[in-house]
């Protein structure tokens, strides 16, 4: 397997254990709220349920986002604004 191959390979895997990963996060979420535990001691650690916030905002908010973005845009495109250009990698897998 050359490197290009192996790249590829790893890429798949860490797609396939992320949703793994994921679902095994929703069955001991489920789990715990289900025997009414906030957290639970493993052989391999600690598992805790956190409270995790989302917020949501008023139009003021977005409407001040969109300006910011706006600004952001216009600078770019004024050279304003400085950028820094760093090599990076894209990989995009064969559809089989």
């Amino acid at each position: 397997m050359n490197l290009y191959e192996e790249y590829a390979f790893i890429d798949v895997q860490i797609k396939d254990l992320t949703k793994l990963k994921e679902d095994k996060r929703k069955q001991i979420i489920d789990e715990m709220i289900e025997d009414n535990e906030d957290t639970k001691t493993a052989s391999v650690g600690k598992f805790t349920i956190v409270p995790l916030k989302s917020w949501t905002y008023s139009e003021k908010v977005y409407a001040l986002e969109d300006a910011y973005k706006s600004q952001k845009a216009k600078e770019e495109s004024t050279k304003e604004a400085t950028c820094e250009i760093k090599p990076s990698l894209r990989f995009t897998p064969k559809k089989l």
